[in-house]
């Protein structure tokens, strides 16, 4: 005999994945469901009792009393739009290996329905040839986050893509460097850190890591005014350095792309009718790529060095006239 513990779990299980809203449990149909799905042969008063218990746990079940129909678990952890959000967001993550997102939107399915899990059977991995090669990104993520725990150092391979496609060691020495923390940005997660006997930032793509090792070897210890953490503050796809003030004339039909991009902590000034003066902090390097998209909406008035880089690389000297 079942105890009322096993019960309850097994009862809460059935209403998790066969009712819903719209699928609404009669006592037959659990009744049946208990049986075919773990062997048990309760009585009504069995299945009215795990109920009251699960009720009393804090789980929302919507009772016969309430619908007139049967019984369904109203309350879950992670709602449906919730569980849709969190796979697009899912399909979207090009650091992830087609198999590992596959396998995560299965795992964020188990929070459904069988009924609404049907909703999203035919949806498949689409270009899957952006998905990343690595299959072991989970684990660096995990192993970074016990080496900066640590403070110690850590040593992989960085991978690179060849002519044949395919991702191959950049070099045949390991990199050695001081894990400081790890972020997402552009679209990937990256490990903040340092290489080793430097102060230098730089910002490695954790899908790219291969044959991470964590060392025994502490990690560097660096000048007190050094600060990883501030070199990629506002970084901007995912160009490191110390961050500078920022001047720039753009557009006004740009506006959202400015904010969106640079945050909503930006100094904003109308210039004229169609044109407004931005300011902010941030790496230079990765404004220039930025800047470059928008070239026709874009003026970099400040730095002057950067000023003078982004005029180089568009072909035009500094009077503007093309080289």
């Amino acid at each position: 005999m079942p105890s009322d513990k096993a019960n309850a779990i097994c009862l809460l299980n059935i209403l998790r994945d066969y009712s819903d809203g719209e699928h609404i449990m009669p006592m037959g149909e659990i009744i049946k469901r208990m049986e075919s799905v773990y062997g048990l042969r309760p009585d009504r008063r069995t299945v009215t009792s795990a109920i009251e218990t699960l009720q009393t746990l804090g789980f929302d079940i919507s009772p016969y009393g309430e619908n007139h129909k049967g019984y369904w678990l109203r309350g879950r952890k992670i709602s449906e739009k919730e569980v849709r959000l969190l796979m697009d967001a899912v399909y979207s993550f090009s650091f992830l290996s087609a198999r590992e997102t596959s396998s995560l939107l299965g795992k964020l399915q188990q929070f459904l329905s069988v009924y609404s899990r049907k909703k999203y059977k035919n949806l498949a991995v689409i270009r899957e040839e952006k998905k990343s090669q690595n299959k072991h990104v989970f684990d660096n993520i995990d192993l970074l986050d016990k080496a900066i725990s640590k403070k110690v150092q850590v040593s992989f391979y960085y991978l690179a893509y060849g002519l044949d496609k395919k991702l191959h060691p950049r070099r045949l020495q390991r990199y050695v460097v001081n894990p400081y923390g790890m972020i997402f940005t552009n679209e990937h997660y990256y490990l903040n850190c340092t290489p080793a006997r430097t102060d230098k930032t730089s910002l490695y793509r954790i899908d790219r890591i291969d044959k991470l090792a964590i060392e025994q070897s502490e990690i560097d210890t660096q000048e007190p005014k050094f600060n990883c953490r501030k070199q990629i503050k506002n970084v901007v796809y995912a160009h490191v350095g110390w961050p500078e003030p920022i001047a720039m004339l753009c557009s006004k039909s740009i506006l959202d792309d400015v904010i969106d991009k640079f945050g909503s902590g930006v100094w904003l000034k109308e210039q004229d009718q169609d044109t407004v003066r931005v300011r902010f902090t941030a790496p230079p390097r990765g404004v220039k790529y930025w800047a470059l998209q928008y070239l026709e909406h874009v003026e970099v008035t400040e730095p002057a060095w950067l000023r003078e880089e982004i005029i180089k690389a568009i072909g035009v000297n500094k009077y503007g006239v093309k080289q």
